[in-house]
């Protein structure tokens, strides 16, 4: 019998405490799986290095970057990771343009917000077998 698809949602935060506390609080009782992330080294290292299956979702706290994090952080994209980004806090357009941002959530983070984002971001969506072309 063929195993089933692993359609488990798994989440990367990079955040501090207190918004980290409200991001818990969005997945309690949700088949999603949340990682943390304490540096923005350690969120590039699990999101590209990290044997499969990784985070399909970083939900970033931007405005708790510095400037120089927020290059480092761009080596998500350029080492090939393809997931969505919801970033929370205040992103300029250019950022969200250079790191592909799916979402922006400013504060004040009030309940459902985020659990809406990722339903948004389409992560999880089963996805339609194409007919293979033959040759």
């Amino acid at each position: 019998m063929p195993r089933s698809a692993d359609l488990t949602i798994r989440v990367l935060a990079l955040a501090a405490d207190a918004t980290l506390t409200w991001i818990e609080e969005e997945f309690a009782n949700e088949a999603i799986t949340l990682q943390v992330a304490r540096s923005v080294d350690h969120a590039v290292s699990a999101l590209v290095e990290d044997p499969p299956p990784r985070a399909t979702i970083l939900v970033c706290d931007f405005d708790t970057l510095e400037p120089a994090q927020l290059m480092e952080l761009h080596q998500v994209r350029e080492r090939g990771w393809f997931g969505a980004i919801i970033g929370l806090g205040n992103v300029p357009p250019p950022l969200r343009t250079s790191l592909a941002i799916t979402h922006v959530i400013a504060p004040p983070f009030v309940k459902n917000m985020l659990r809406n984002a990722i339903a948004r971001a389409g992560i999880g969506v089963s996805t339609t077998r194409m007919p293979r072309l033959d040759e």
